[in-house]
């Protein structure tokens, strides 16, 4: 029975550290927001009174050299409107570009900072052996810190550079283990 109640308060320090250290950086350092770079205020139609009339409006010139330099930007064509609904000048909006070169940044940012954190935790769980249920449990919360912050920033790496970030992972964790069951 003891051990279960060991089990138990392993795991629920894991998660809960692991929870806390989420939403601290999300409290601290905040990631960035998609309405902040994408607002396409411009980009929808405004309610009028007067429904899309196609006689109206000027036709849409897709030879417009703007489609081949936003294209070029990674960006899309999107149009303001008019009050009668038409679609006039053309503009290239790379808000999404925008945004996910913000969101790369900090993922990586967060990568480090998760790393950090969660190598701290496994060591204080390695140095701290008043409970072991206790350390277990920062062990194991700074491995998912560390888990977390890997998967938020693993689709922005390079094919080897996963390869390389999981590798340093496993090293030290192998490392700190060994020199856990050898102490």
């Amino acid at each position: 029975m003891a051990n279960l109640k060991n089990i138990s308060l392993t795991i629920s320090i894991a998660v809960l550290f692991a929870l806390f250290i989420g939403l601290a950086i999300d409290a601290f350092y905040p990631g960035p927001e998609h309405q902040d770079f994408c607002t396409n205020d411009r980009a929808y139609p405004k309610p009028y009174g007067e429904p899309f009339n196609r006689t109206t409006c000027p036709d849409i010139d897709s030879q417009d050299p703007i489609y081949a330099t936003c294209t070029q930007d990674k960006g899309y064509v999107t149009y303001e409107f008019d009050k009668n609904n038409c679609q006039v000048n053309p503009y290239c909006e790379t808000c999404q570009v925008e945004f996910d070169a913000s969101n790369k940044l900090y993922s990586r940012n967060l990568f480090f900072i998760t790393a950090v954190i969660g190598i701290i935790a496994i060591l204080v769980g390695l140095v701290y052996v008043g409970l072991d249920a206790i350390a277990s449990g920062f062990m194991f919360g700074g491995s998912l810190v560390l888990i977390y912050g890997t998967v938020r920033v693993f689709g922005d790496l390079s094919r080897v550079m996963r390869v390389v970030v999981l590798g340093i992972e496993l090293v030290v964790l192998v490392y700190i283990g060994i020199k856990k069951t050898r102490t």
